[in-house]
């Protein structure tokens, strides 16, 4: 039982530093979530709120919030679709994906920086691990 809670102290608190530390290295006006959004967004066609929630494992109202935030940076657009006029869809803007670009070297210097000290063993490992405890990997 002890170390179950040392695992759940030390989780939260890197995940806690992690989101502090990645949403710095970005800068002032953009988090991992907007990241992950304009990735999404960039690499689906006919991308839709609901759908991105979805995907994202995040509410629909906090998927809303995100595009309109996106939307006000003239970042993504919303558009109806061609086919069925009831839906809207969303779509990255030039300067959208320059944004992107400029955000995922960020990112990955970061991860590069941050995950430094492991081993490539180690790296499979965790990652065997944390695959393991999503239940998406044989026991």
């Amino acid at each position: 039982m002890k170390l179950i809670s040392e695992l759940e102290v030390t989780m939260r608190m890197f995940i806690r530093d992690f989101r502090k530390e990645m949403n710095e290295q970005l800068g002032e006006g953009f988090t991992n979530s907007d990241v992950a959004f304009l990735r999404m967004i960039n690499e689906s066609s006919n991308e839709n709120v609901s759908t991105l929630a979805s995907t994202l494992n995040v509410s629909k109202s906090h998927a809303t919030s995100v595009t309109d935030r996106l939307v006000e940076k003239e970042l993504i657009t919303r558009e109806r679709s061609t086919s069925d006029r009831r839906v809207v869809v969303l779509a990255l803007t030039e300067k959208g994906s320059e944004v992107l670009t400029h955000l995922e070297g960020i990112r990955e210097q970061y991860m590069h920086q941050r995950f430094e000290p492991l081993s490539k063993e180690d790296l499979t490992e965790l990652i065997r691990i944390y695959k393991l405890l999503l239940n998406k990997e044989e026991k």
